[in-house]
């Protein structure tokens, strides 16, 4: 005969109570299965369980030694079962993230803030490179989800679009283009103009417009990393057009943002490893993700038209 869950269940319920009786109604059965599955047990391990004495049973050392073994059965069942609940939550495994670096500082980390409130249990890895590096990753299979701006479709990447918006001019506070509502080319000549470095994606759509424009502009500082452009900005350095997700998350530095025009798009995309799909963990993330994008993007609108009003009646 062999040692069934049902028999060390009941062993264990004779234990915690101190009676077949008891353990009976613990287990919801009768008293006459409890004391079977125990005399099954006995057969079973070729063990002598318990002293039957009239009205109760007592257990030998036998059974006091077999007892600690079964708790610590028990309890690895409870972590299993524990588990199972996790998993089901989607709060168990690891989620590995990749992301442009010009949103690792801030919408990430928003994003994860509220991952976190929700699957508290989930393990993260946050990664940050530029787009080429993070479809690495991707491709590699190093990481689950990535977050570029430079994308080539011709990779073969699952992929959906996170976002299009339009980038702003960021100045430091007090700057005499605060007072426009709107700034274009022709108002930033002559300025101190920081811009991406010469190999960055986003610097030729910079470059273009301004060329059309007949503009030449004094740029001073060069950096690849748009945080670097907004501090530098706040120390009164420059001023810049970047993402707005970016300069939203260095307004308490003292810089403002003005609408540009002709409009410079920010687009990121969404990309996904080849050939597996997306699970349950990467799918609530970028639901999220999505969500507070879009939170964000309406923020962003409510308090650029703030700012437009202001300047419209400061120039009035």
């Amino acid at each position: 005969m062999r040692v069934r869950f049902s028999h060390v269940e009941a062993f264990q319920a004779v234990m915690l109570t101190g009676s077949t009786t008891a353990a009976a109604l613990t287990l919801n059965t009768s008293q006459p299965n409890v004391s079977r599955s125990i005399a099954q047990l006995e057969k079973a391990t070729g063990l002598r369980l318990f002293e039957r004495l009239p009205g109760k049973v007592v257990p030998t050392n036998d059974g006091l030694s077999y007892f600690k073994e079964v708790q610590r059965s028990f309890v690895g069942l409870q972590r299993l079962e524990e588990a199972a609940k996790r998993i089901r939550r989607f709060s168990g495994g690891l989620l590995r993230i990749a992301a442009i670096q010009t949103l690792a500082h801030g919408l990430i980390p928003r994003t994860i803030k509220r991952f976190s409130e929700i699957y508290p249990e989930a393990g993260i890895s946050i990664h940050a490179g530029h787009s080429t590096t993070v479809s690495q990753w991707i491709d590699e299979h190093s990481c689950d989800v990535g977050v570029v701006s430079d994308f080539e479709r011709s990779y073969g990447f699952e992929n959906e679009e996170l976002y299009q918006i339009d980038g702003v001019c960021l100045m430091p506070k007090g700057h005499r283009l605060v007072a426009k509502s709107t700034i274009e080319p022709a108002d930033l000549a002559g300025e101190p103009y920081i811009s991406f470095s010469r190999n960055d994606f986003g610097r030729s759509n910079v470059d273009n417009v301004f060329e059309e424009a007949g503009i030449t502009r004094n740029i001073t500082l060069e950096t690849p990393y748009s945080s670097i452009t907004c501090a530098l900005v706040a120390q009164g350095l420059g001023i810049a057009i970047v993402n707005p997700f970016v300069a939203q998350d260095y307004q308490h530095l003292g810089v403002v943002t003005r609408p540009f025009r002709p409009s410079i798009r920010h687009v990121a995309t969404l990309i996904y490893p080849k050939g597996r799909s997306k699970d349950r963990l990467v799918s609530s993330f970028v639901d999220i993700l999505k969500a507070v994008t879009l939170a964000d993007q309406r923020a962003l609108a409510t308090h650029h038209l703030s700012m437009t009003s202001e300047a419209d009646r400061t120039s009035g």
